[in-house]
């Protein structure tokens, strides 16, 4: 009898996602920028210009908040995505780029909310 097993050749293995999911962290740079420009752009397309003299109302905030930390959060989401595959495959080294992208991820998430209660508890 032949046995015929199918090996898909373009994956790489489990090492290949640690990797992937290290280099993914890269993209946390870019992220930031792009989040900043998302932000601040949408705030500025409401009427409510960086540096201006009003004060951007709630809902502002809340619309140009939210697309910014999705922005922000998507190379959390990549490093998830193969830190999982690869402790899937069996390699638990996955686990550490995933920690290390939720921590960084998170934090920004939180520094963003706490800042904005802030704001809006102040007046």
């Amino acid at each position: 009898m032949i046995d015929m097993t199918v090996t898909d050749v373009r994956h790489g293995g489990a090492a290949a996602d640690v990797r992937r999911a290290w280099w993914s962290l890269l993209a946390f740079l870019p992220a930031f920028g792009l989040a900043f420009a998302v932000g601040e752009g949408l705030a500025a397309a409401l009427g409510y210009p960086p540096g201006g003299a009003d004060q951007a109302p709630w809902w502002v905030m809340v619309v140009a908040t939210v697309p910014a930390l999705v922005v922000f959060v998507v190379p959390a989401v990549l490093s998830w995505h193969f830190g999982r595959r690869a402790m899937a495959l069996g390699d638990p080294r996955g686990r550490y780029p995933v920690v290390v992208a939720l921590v960084v991820a998170g934090g920004f998430v939180l520094l963003n909310l706490v800042s904005g209660v802030a704001v809006l508890v102040s007046g």
